[in-house]
């Protein structure tokens, strides 16, 4: 492998006189290990177009670099893309924008066909990116991604349990969700007061996401400890509701945070001519 070397990002830093922010919830990681399985997880092919989200201090962008991966590095923090700038700005693979991952827009971006995504991510805005990678599906090819592990626990929860949610059903209806590694606090600076974990996504086979699945899951969740038939109560009259359950074989009496994925997917193909006609 041949690009940027590896560097402390403390000492970059000190060397442009920054600090990480708190506005932006910068924790920079400082483990060379750790950075390797990111970008190693990622596995970019020689020549192809990578999307980083929140580069910070560049260890992850060299990283991606010395494998040959083209990177696109979307960064808010103007004082990061001044340091960016001056330490990885002559790489001829490396394009910096100014942009919050939080509103990410891959077909605003550019980008022709689905293109890799990775970073560090802020972990006030997790949530968010997330909603925005699900909604964009399409133009994903695969993702690795740093979050917390509280996160990781929610995407990964079975039905019926207390982690189990909106954001669960959403992301894995559109992305299998893999667990890559747990980090330690001790592998940041500033060392945040929680674990992290780094998550890969696979575009799933066939995505659920549809305005009626949208409505159903947004409906069960907001309302999570009603049974089925009253939290989709706002959705449709019982007239309609009932006999959509009885025919994907779903007790209404049952909670929302008891479907699977498919048990979603079914009720909501079933009143699908129902709410469009709303």
């Amino acid at each position: 492998m041949s690009g940027p070397a590896w560097e402390d990002p403390r000492r970059v830093l000190a060397r442009h006189g920054l600090r990480p922010s708190r506005r932006f919830s910068q924790n920079f990681l400082v483990s060379e290990g750790v950075v390797e399985r990111i970008a190693e997880a990622l596995g970019p092919a020689e020549g192809e177009r990578v999307v980083e989200l929140g580069p910070g201090a560049g260890t992850l962008t060299a990283a991606l670099l010395r494998r040959g991966a083209r990177v696109l590095a979307l960064e808010m923090d103007r004082r990061m893309l001044g340091l960016l700038e001056a330490e990885l700005g002559e790489e001829p693979g490396l394009e910096l924008r100014e942009g919050d991952a939080a509103a990410l827009d891959l077909a605003e971006l550019g980008l022709a066909g689905p293109v890799a995504v990775c970073g560090n991510l802020p972990y006030a805005v997790t949530g968010a990116i997330f909603r925005r990678l699900v909604a964009q599906r399409e133009r994903v090819d695969r993702a690795v991604l740093m979050i917390q592990r509280e996160v990781r626990d929610r995407l990964l929860a079975e039905p019926g349990t207390k982690a189990y949610g909106a954001l669960t059903v959403f992301t894995t209806a559109a992305f299998a969700v893999e667990p890559v590694m747990l980090v330690k606090p001790g592998a940041f600076h500033p060392p945040p007061k929680v674990t992290s974990a780094v998550l890969r996504l696979r575009p799933a086979p066939r995505a659920e996401e549809t305005p009626a699945f949208r409505a159903v899951v947004s409906a069960a969740f907001e309302k999570r400890r009603k049974t089925l038939r009253n939290a989709l109560g706002a959705l449709a009259p019982r007239e309609v509701l009932d006999p959509a359950f009885e025919a994907v074989g779903i007790d209404p009496r049952r909670r929302g945070e008891t479907l699977s994925v498919e048990e979603f997917a079914a009720l909501a193909a079933t009143l699908e001519p129902a709410l469009d006609a709303r």
